[in-house]
């Protein structure tokens, strides 16, 4: 059942990424144009080898202390479910590296490509792996994102 609470985290989830997209695209242009080859590039000294091993402790103590708290949590049983939490992670490493695109283009333009790709392959992936099936307005529609895709990527 689909009532105001289900809108209302609609807008808050909305309005949440727009923000953060926005300040996202702010923070990347300040770095000029990103490649895999800058993000993946570290200076090995002593103090990025310190800094190394302080955030490896530190991100184990906080995956170990939100696991420790899952029976008093929900969110954090939630957030610690095996699918759950290597999507999110999945998801985060995907968003992180919208950076490199987004160097080179558009807010708006990035997002609306990779919005409607991301609806075609997921709905294809949905087919598959939970035998969803879709009516055929649903494929039309699935064609029409897939030909902007092509227009948007054109210009």
């Amino acid at each position: 059942m689909i009532d105001s609470r289900f809108w209302i985290s609609i807008a808050v989830i909305s309005v949440i990424g727009t923000l953060g997209s926005v300040l996202f695209k702010y923070g990347t242009d300040a770095f000029g144009m990103l490649t895999f080859e800058r993000l993946l590039h570290v200076e090995m000294s002593k103090m990025s080898l310190a800094g190394l091993a302080a955030l490896s402790v530190g991100s184990a103590m906080a995956l170990l202390g939100g696991y420790m708290l899952k029976p008093a949590s929900f969110a954090l049983e939630f957030l610690f479910y095996p699918a759950v939490f290597i999507a999110l992670v999945m998801l985060f490493v995907s968003r992180f590296l919208i950076g490199i695109p987004l160097s080179v283009t558009g807010l708006g333009r990035l997002n609306a490509l990779l919005t409607v790709l991301s609806i075609v392959l997921t709905a294809a992936a949905s087919a598959v792996v939970f035998k969803e099936s879709f009516n055929t307005r649903v494929i039309i529609g699935f064609l029409l994102g897939a030909v902007s895709i092509l227009l948007m990527g054109e210009a």
